[in-house]
């Protein structure tokens, strides 16, 4: 066989096929040869990286640090934005320091939306900036939006009308890791509206997180609101048998065997790190808990 096939031989193949990514999607990411991307860690952060990536954009991947991120999520993202080629940066950011959030206002997520933007534009310029937001995101409660709106940040995701579904159908058919992880959204959110969060209450929370993940947990939260015991909350997936295979750990797999763990096991942990007498509650979704 020749080195260099004609262009007119019926089998020539092109030497790059152009990835398997919805046009839409592709012609955005297309404007924007170099970009910066607000990179979480979650789902659709991670697409939107690996998206960037397959169509051949420069990624500057920058993410947020601070008292409400978990460090193993900030040690996630790195490994996981290096090891493709991504540029990353973490930006660092006190949300307790603003005042809505340190009163635990209603808005809280807006407020701490709108600083996190600003620092990240600042971090990214010239290079535009663009964040996770899908479509679904857009038809659901979801304060910060409005600060992204105001800050003008650019969500590919959802101006190409993917929702949810969708990405995690691409991400599986363009080979991307853990194409079933659940969200992880700041810690703020475990805390009911009007309670101050403080960073030694929201360290403790992400290391008693941790450790449930590390028994295999995917889908939960460890709530917290005034008067009431702490209360770790579990997804429909754990509540249903044969969990494991409607859902993804913390290591992006679940093995066939895994069986929730008993009570007094998760109460070991919790108390370990000061969420004594908790409840163990399997009663619906766990987005947005305080919402509802």
């Amino acid at each position: 066989m020749p080195h260099h096939m004609s262009s007119t031989d019926p089998t020539a193949q092109p030497s790059a096929l152009p990835p398997a990514l919805p046009p839409a999607l592709l012609d955005l990411l297309t404007t924007m040869p170099e970009l910066a991307v607000a990179l979480s860690g979650g789902l659709d952060s991670r697409f939107l990286t690996h998206a960037a990536l397959l169509a051949g954009c420069r990624v500057t991947a920058l993410h947020i640090t601070g008292p409400h991120m978990p460090p193993r999520e900030t040690a996630e993202a790195r490994r996981w934005a290096t090891a493709r080629g991504a540029t990353f940066t973490t930006v660092p950011l006190d949300p307790l320091t603003i005042p809505a959030i340190a009163a635990g206002d209603r808005d809280r997520c807006y407020h701490c939306k709108h600083a996190a933007f600003t620092a990240l534009l600042a971090t990214a310029a010239p290079l535009p900036l663009c964040d996770g937001t899908n479509a679904d995101d857009l038809t659901a409660y979801r304060p910060g939006l409005r600060a992204l709106r105001e800050l003008g940040i650019r969500s590919p995701l959802a101006e190409a009308g993917l929702a949810k579904a969708d990405i995690r159908a691409l991400a599986a058919r363009t080979g991307m890791d853990r194409p079933n992880q659940a969200a992880r959204p700041c810690l703020l959110t475990r805390l009911a509206y009007g309670m101050r969060p403080d960073a030694a209450t929201l360290a403790r929370l992400a290391a008693a997180e941790e450790e449930l993940e590390d028994l295999g947990l995917w889908d939960f939260r460890l709530r917290l609101a005034p008067g009431a015991p702490p209360c770790l909350q579990l997804g429909p997936a754990h509540a249903m048998p044969q969990a494991a295979t409607a859902g993804t750990t913390a290591a992006g797999t679940t093995p066939a065997n895994f069986a929730l763990p008993p009570p007094d096991a998760l109460h070991r942990i919790l108390a370990r790190h000061g969420f004594v007498d908790a409840a163990i509650e399997a009663d619906g979704p766990v987005s947005g808990y305080f919402d509802r």
